[in-house]
C-alpha cells in the first residue's frame, strides 16, 4: 500500500473563528482508511465542526490527476435525502400531505402498472414511500438490473423503464406500512411526484425548493437536466469491481433515488444546514423528517434519512452505492461527509468516518 500523506499535505482547513477543531484526527482517519483499503484507492473527507470546516484527501481523481477537495462525486442514494426534503417542502406549502394516497399523485399509466402487479395504490401513502415502508420491490437491487448495467453501461434508462422493471422483475414485498424495505423504485416515484406537483424538471424543482444556490451549494448539481452543469474535469473517476464508471450513463441512477453530483464539502454543508433546521421554513418539518412515529418498530429509516448507532456513536446518515457517505452526530453537532474512489472500499470508508467521530471523545 502506497500512502503519500505527509503531515498535512493532503489536508485543507478553514476556521472562521476559534474552535476546538481536530484536523489531526481527520488526517489519521484518512491514513487509516488508506492502510485498510485495497491496493489502489483514494478517499475524500470533509468535516464541519462548529465554525470550522476542513478536508482531507488522497488518491487520484483521474490517472495523473491528484484528488482535491474540489472534486465532485456521484453521490448516488445520498440524493434521497434531497428528494425527501423537497417532498417535505411541498408538505410545508400544503401542496402535498403525508397521508395522500399514491394513486392520487402519480400518472394513471404508472398507477395501472402498479395495480396490475398487486399493489394497492389507494392504501400506499406518501409517508410509506418516503420511509421505504410501501412494500415496493426495488428494481435497482434486482440481479437483472445489475446484469444489464454491466453488459451495457452506456444504455440510457428512463423513469418509466425503472418502474416497468420493478413490476416485471418482482412483486410487492409487504403490505403498506408492514415493514422497512429499501426501494429505489419508491424514490423514482417521488421524483415523478415532484415534477407533477411543481410542473418543473426534477433537478430544477429540487434546486429551487431547497434553495441550493441561496445556501451557497454551488458544487451540488444534478448530472443531467439541471440549470447548472458538472465540470467534466472536476468529476472524480469512481470504480466498481475494477471498472471505471466515469463514462457510464447517469440514467442508471438519476430520477430521485440518485442523480446528484457533489463535493463532500457540499454534502456535509447540506446535512449541516438540514439538521440545523435551515432548509425548511418550519421547525416542525424537520421534526417530522426525523420522527419514527407510525413506522415499523425495527425500521432504521425515517423520511429520507437513516438513524443509526455505531456503538456509542449515534448518527443521522445516508450512504450511496458508488461509495459515498454522510454522518451527522447530534450530540456533538459534527457532520462528516466522505467518498471512496472504489466502491468496494465503502466499509473502510464507514470505519474511518465513524472512527473519526468516536475518536473525538478521546
Amino acid at each position: 500500500m502506497k500512502v503519500f500523506l505527509a503531515g498535512f499535505a493532503a489536508l485543507v482547513m478553514v476556521v472562521s473563528s476559534a474552535v476546538h477543531a481536530d484536523p489531526e484526527k481527520l488526517a489519521s482517519a484518512l491514513a487509516g482508511a488508506m492502510e485498510g483499503a485495497s491496493d489502489w484507492t483514494g478517499f475524500s473527507f470533509h468535516v464541519i465542526e462548529g465554525d470550522a470546516h476542513y478536508s482531507a484527501v488522497e488518491g487520484e481523481a483521474a490517472p495523473g490527476t491528484p484528488l482535491t477537495p474540489q472534486h465532485m462525486f456521484r453521490i448516488a442514494s445520498i440524493t434521497k435525502t434531497y428528494t425527501a426534503a423537497t417532498i417535505l417542502r411541498l408538505v410545508e406549502t400544503r401542496e402535498l400531505a403525508l397521508s395522500e394516497p399514491l394513486s392520487e399523485m402519480i400518472r394513471p399509466s404508472f398507477d395501472a402498472l402498479l395495480r396490475g402487479d398487486g399493489y394497492d395504490t389507494d392504501a400506499i401513502t406518501l409517508k410509506h414511500v418516503l420511509s421505504h415502508t410501501a412494500g415496493l420491490f426495488d428494481h435497482a437491487q434486482s440481479p437483472n438490473f445489475i446484469s444489464a448495467i454491466l453488459k451495457a453501461p452506456d444504455t440510457v434508462w428512463t423513469r418509466s423503464e425503472d418502474i416497468e422493471a420493478a413490476v416485471s422483475w418482482g412483486d410487492p414485498v409487504g403490505a403498506p406500512g408492514e415493514k422497512f424495505f429499501y426501494s429505489d423504485t419508491g424514490y423514482v416515484l417521488l421524483g415523478h411526484i415532484i415534477e407533477r406537483i411543481t410542473g418543473k424538471p426534477l433537478p430544477v424543482a429540487v434546486r429551487d425548493l431547497l434553495r441550493l444556490d441561496a445556501h451557497g451549494l454551488s458544487d451540488t448539481v444534478w448530472e443531467r437536466g439541471d440549470s447548472a452543469t458538472v465540470p467534466h474535469a472536476r468529476r472524480a473517476h469512481q470504480f466498481m469491481a475494477g471498472r471505471d464508471t466515469y463514462g457510464w450513463d447517469p440514467s442508471v441512477d438519476l430520477f430521485g433515488g440518485g442523480g446528484l453530483v457533489a463535493t463532500p464539502r457540499d454534502v456535509a454543508r447540506f446535512y449541516d444546514l438540514l439538521l440545523a433546521g435551515a432548509i425548511f421554513d418550519k421547525p416542525e418539518t424537520l421534526a417530522l423528517m426525523l420522527s419514527g412515529d407510525g413506522l415499523p418498530e425495527a425500521s432504521p429509516y425515517r423520511l429520507g434519512i437513516f438513524e443509526k448507532d455505531y456503538g456509542s456513536v449515534h448518527v443521522y446518515e445516508h450512504g450511496g452505492f458508488w461509495g459515498t457517505l454522510v454522518l451527522h452526530e447530534p450530540a456533538s453537532g459534527i457532520t462528516i461527509a466522505g467518498a471512496a474512489l472504489r466502491q468496494e472500499d465503502y466499509r473502510t470508508l464507514v470505519q474511518a468516518m465513524v472512527g473519526f467521530l468516536a475518536g473525538k471523545r478521546q
